[in-house]
């Protein structure tokens, strides 16, 4: 599995259940994973730990229209996915998952300062005495346009 945003990633540990009920398959489970990758923010090396209980309903693709039509959704039921053949693959129910717990951006902490943008030294082990650059917006040139008419 292509573990981005994080270069590694590994199931820790995993609990998977199936149940068939009709011709649909029910997997119900948890896992924890560990990932590694680098801060988004300052490009430390970090370490992540995620996990989480998951419900899903499997049914097959080639199931009628009509009795698909006829089955009552929850609100708990709405993470469904589609099985072709005569077989599921385990291992795959189980990255599907990791792969929809993966966080979209790696933080070595919620206050973490990140990289200067002008000198690049990493603010969370030393201040620089850089003065903030000033970029303009993408609606800065808005502002003059507020009271123009052609």
């Amino acid at each position: 599995m292509d573990p981005s945003p994080l270069r590694e990633c590994r199931l820790v540990d995993a609990e998977l259940l199936l149940t068939v009920e009709d011709r649909d398959v029910v997997a119900e489970g948890s896992f924890e994973a560990v990932g590694e990758g680098v801060c988004d923010r300052c490009s430390e090396p970090v370490t992540l730990r995620f996990g989480k209980a998951f419900h899903t309903i499997l049914t097959p693709k080639d199931r009628d229209r009509v009795s698909a039509a006829s089955v009552e959704l929850h609100e708990d039921d709405l993470d469904v996915g589609y099985y072709d053949g005569t077989g599921l693959e385990t291992n795959d129910i189980l990255w599907e998952q990791v792969a929809l717990d993966l966080p979209v951006n790696v933080v070595c902490s919620e206050a973490c300062s990140g990289l200067c943008p002008v000198c690049g030294k990493n603010r969370n082990r030393e201040a620089c005495s850089c003065t903030p650059v000033e970029t303009p917006g993408p609606f800065e040139i808005l502002k003059n346009l507020k009271g123009k008419k052609e």
